[in-house]
């Protein structure tokens, strides 16, 4: 019986090791270890805080549900979300996506990630015939926008995941996924 027990503590250990060296690496440029965030807290984070509206002279602009995915060998996140935008000129409102590129910054003060400086890569409407009396001013006013609203909101939150802030060396995109760097 003895021997049984000392197998299984043994194998536990085995793999609560593996599972810790599996999330856990160091970090490329020595500032110390690095813990990848997964991007299902990251959206659950994200998700919680929208649908959105702002108000804006050329009519009301609502974002719905973003999602921010992995870029596979670069240091971007993507960044997707339904909009939709109503006014007096089209009270039924017309939809489409737009799709960003963003790095990460982290804000010791509140212990929050934001994405940082979202660059616009695409914006589709769904409604082609209403969609060109849009300017070209209008939109790139529409996808600054939503990328300014969307970098405003936290997309994780540090304390709440129970890491602790204080030793954080460094946040960072690498390889499509956040990793936060934690050192002495």
């Amino acid at each position: 019986m003895k021997h049984i027990t000392k197998k299984s503590l043994l194998v536990s250990l085995g793999l609560i090791i593996g599972i810790f060296t599996a999330c856990v690496g160091v970090d490329p440029q020595g500032r110390g270890y690095s813990v990848a965030v997964p991007m299902s807290m990251i959206n659950s984070t994200i998700g919680e805080q929208f649908p959105l509206k702002e108000s804006r002279s050329f009519g009301t602009v609502e974002m719905l549900n973003p999602n921010i995915l992995a870029q596979d060998g670069s240091d971007k996140l993507s960044v997707g979300t339904g909009f939709n935008i109503t006014s007096m000129l089209m009270p039924n409102g017309i939809g489409g996506t737009l799709s960003l590129s963003s790095g990460v910054r982290f804000d010791p003060a509140t212990k929050n990630l934001y994405l940082a400086n979202p660059m616009v890569q695409e914006l589709k409407f769904q409604d082609f015939s209403l969609a060109k009396y849009l300017t070209e001013g209008m939109r790139n006013s529409l996808g600054l926008l939503i990328a300014e609203t969307i970098a405003k909101k936290p997309i994780y939150n540090i304390s709440k995941a129970g890491m602790g802030s204080a030793f954080v060396k460094g946040i960072d995109v690498r390889e499509g996924q956040i990793f936060l760097t934690f050192g002495l």
